[in-house]
C-alpha cells in the first residue's frame, strides 16, 4: 500500500513543533515593547507638538497675519481670552470681520512687531 500524502507530512509537523512544552513567556515578551515604543514614537512627540500649538494660541496679539484652519487668511483685531474668541479682519476694503474660538487659529503668519 502506497503512504498517503498526510502519512508523509504529519510526523514533520509533529518534529516541526517541538516536542516538550512551548514556552509560554516568549510570545508575551516580544510583545512587551510595543507600549514602549508607542510612547516614544507617538505620543510622546503628539505632546510636544500640542505644548507648541497651544503655546502660539496662547500668544496671539493684536495685528497678528493669521491662518485659520479653514484657510482663511486675516489679521488679529482683537483677542478675548476670558471668552476664547478672537476677531479677524479679512478684508480690509470692505472692512469684513470674522468672530471665532482661538482654537480655529491654525498658524501665525506673521508675528506683529508691538
Amino acid at each position: 500500500m502506497m503512504p498517503g500524502l498526510f502519512d508523509v507530512i504529519g510526523p514533520t509537523f509533529a518534529q516541526a513543533a517541538g516536542n516538550g512544552n512551548p514556552n509560554n513567556w516568549t510570545g508575551f515578551l516580544i510583545l512587551l515593547p510595543i507600549p514602549v515604543l508607542f510612547y516614544f514614537m507617538i505620543w510622546l512627540p503628539q505632546q510636544q507638538q500640542e505644548k507648541k500649538r497651544r503655546a502660539m494660541i496662547d500668544a496671539i496679539k493684536k495685528n497678528d497675519k493669521v491662518v485659520t484652519i479653514a484657510g482663511i487668511f486675516g489679521t488679529v483685531i482683537s483677542v478675548d481670552p476670558a471668552a476664547d474668541k478672537v476677531v479677524l479682519r479679512v478684508d480690509d476694503d470692505k472692512g469684513v470681520k470674522l468672530s471665532m474660538t482661538r482654537a480655529s487659529v491654525a498658524r501665525v503668519l506673521e508675528p506683529s512687531t508691538d
